[in-house]
């Protein structure tokens, strides 16, 4: 944690640009601060950031139900199970297999016979949400790479928040 905040502070030391002249502070240029300046960041990778928080959360719950399920799931079936309720049963509760449950029950709609599929689902669509909201973001802007390296940076440290904290600390 120490280390954070003397890195947070030299980031913002540099970028700031407060100086003293004398005994008197200058107010910080905002066109120099990292987050304010429009053609640095990218405008919205804040809400791609959050989307991405919520796809690694889904990856999360996935693996940890797929390989460290002891339980915690409560009444949802262990995936050895789950793939049956895409089939239609015969008279004895045996899955027919090739027979859908219902209308796309094994293509198109799979997601909502299990807890795999349902959160594979639910990430494909937050990972799509976030390009889409990155692209719309990005414009026209021209900008140096190393903030497209910043960005990316942002992105993959707010999947990997969402991931820690689903797998590490809620469902393992």
């Amino acid at each position: 944690m120490k280390n954070i905040i003397i890195i947070l502070f030299l980031f913002l030391s540099f970028n700031c640009d407060a100086q003293l002249s004398g005994n008197i502070w200058k107010t910080p240029n905002p066109e120099k601060f990292l987050i304010l300046k429009g053609d640095r960041l990218n405008s919205n990778i804040w809400k791609a950031s959050l989307a991405q928080v919520g796809s690694g959360f889904a990856d999360g719950m996935n693996q940890a139900y797929l390989f460290h399920n002891h339980g915690q799931f409560g009444n949802i079936k262990p995936n050895e199970e789950a793939w049956k309720n895409k089939w239609a049963k015969d008279q004895y509760g045996n899955p027919i297999v090739g027979q859908e449950r219902f209308w796309q029950s094994s293509r198109a709609l799979v997601f909502v016979t299990d807890f795999h599929h349902a959160t594979r689902f639910a990430g494909s669509r937050l990972d799509e949400y976030s390009a889409l909201t990155y692209a719309i973001g990005h414009g026209a802007k021209k900008k140096k790479w190393y903030w497209y390296l910043a960005d990316l940076g942002i992105i993959f440290a707010s999947r990997s928040i969402g991931f820690h904290t689903s797998y590490e600390w809620i469902f393992k």
